[in-house]
């Protein structure tokens, strides 16, 4: 994934990001999620929701989904048993993850959708799609609800080296360069400082986030 170079983002601001990311300490490397049902949950759910609900809706699908719905087919014919519609979605949210959480669920049915149409149906083929898309040309406005902030968050859990533009990173650098960026100069700006440090996109992002959710 190549990083496209903006007229906004100059010499300056990646020498003040560098410079405001070079003490940040190094955490554990973020986790690689090898399981695609999961990481097609992971997906819906893990954005603008509170960890520790996120957590929770995990647990009670590996304490009691987990055995059932194992592949594509198994999750859509889970699907299939609810209508897609408002009760319908509420009950298989409940169901997959003890929530109502009944738009992630509608999220999912598209996800799927999606994912199906264009071949991705298992980790590998998952992985070989992370590595050589793109959000504009493959993942923008194919799931209502999903933007860049979630593809990001994805293909990174594929290994991919990015920056997931979340409102951590985007606190950290946008009071280092001065003003407001939008999600590409975001993700460009990160990007560039970490090869000014000598590190990984990736790295940079997670101590970023790390030192922010920390409060420093």
């Amino acid at each position: 994934m190549q990083t496209r170079v903006s007229p906004v983002i100059d010499d300056v601001d990646v020498e003040r990001l560098a410079g405001a990311a070079r003490g940040l300490s190094s955490p554990a490397p973020p986790h690689l999620e090898d399981d695609f049902v999961l990481n097609l949950l992971v997906t819906v759910l893990d954005y603008q929701m509170q960890t520790a609900v996120v957590a929770k809706a995990l647990e009670h699908f590996r304490a009691n989904r987990w055995e059932e719905v194992r592949t594509l087919n198994e999750l859509d014919a889970v699907l299939s048993r609810y209508p897609a519609d408002q009760k319908g979605n509420i009950e298989l949210a409940v169901y997959l993850w003890g929530y109502k959480l009944w738009t992630r669920a509608q999220q999912l049915r598209g996800l799927v959708r999606y994912f199906r149409s264009i071949g991705v149906v298992d980790r590998e083929t998952l992985r070989a799609w992370a590595r050589q898309s793109e959000f504009r040309r493959d993942f923008e406005g194919r799931v209502k609800g999903l933007g860049v902030a979630v593809y990001q968050s994805l293909v990174m859990r594929q290994g991919v080296d990015t920056v997931k533009p979340d409102v951590h990173v985007r606190r950290f650098a946008e009071a280092t360069v001065g003003r407001r960026l939008s999600d590409a100069e975001l993700i460009e700006v990160v990007t560039r400082a970490a090869d000014e440090l000598g590190i990984t996109a990736t790295e940079l992002d997670w101590r970023i986030w790390e030192a922010s959710a920390r409060g420093g």
